[in-house]
């Protein structure tokens, strides 16, 4: 199925709880990781208690098809970093600028917030697309994962 939209369509806004089975839909998307068994009302106060926490939802036709978050980490040098994370698009709107949008969302919360630097991490296939939103590769990220099984 082709969907025919115009990006300037889709709406972001802060994350909402009403919306929160769609996101873990999405998410779905992104990893294996099984969330039909766990308490999103649990999941959302855990969320909403962490001031550092940015959730941001794309909505097209009062559906949620994009997601994303950014950190705020406080460093002990005084600075502000932000760290992209969870970025999702729904498979059936990728290829319409929909993801672009999103990283500006994001990347204006940080402006916003006054960090110093964003980072992220991702696949060796998605570097071109952050390239092209100015992220520049440095350094390596590696990652030690704890009671997951990806």
């Amino acid at each position: 199925m082709v969907i025919t939209m115009n990006h300037k369509e889709v709406k972001f806004k802060k994350v909402d709880e009403k919306y929160l089975d769609e996101i873990f839909l999405l998410l779905q998307q992104l990893t294996k990781i099984d969330y039909s068994n766990r308490s999103k009302i649990d999941c959302w106060n855990k969320f909403t208690s962490n001031n550092s926490n940015n959730g941001v939802m794309g909505i097209y036709q009062n559906r949620v098809i994009a997601y994303g978050s950014i950190v705020i980490e406080n460093k002990i040098r005084g600075e502000l970093a932000g760290h992209i994370e969870d970025i999702v698009v729904d498979k059936k709107m990728r290829r319409k600028s929909i993801g672009i949008k999103l990283i500006n969302e994001l990347v204006g919360i940080g402006k916003k917030k006054g960090c110093y630097r964003i980072t992220l991490t991702c696949n060796n296939s998605l570097v071109n697309f952050y390239e092209k939103n100015e992220f520049k590769i440095s350094d390596i990220a590696m990652k030690r994962f704890i009671n997951y099984e990806l």
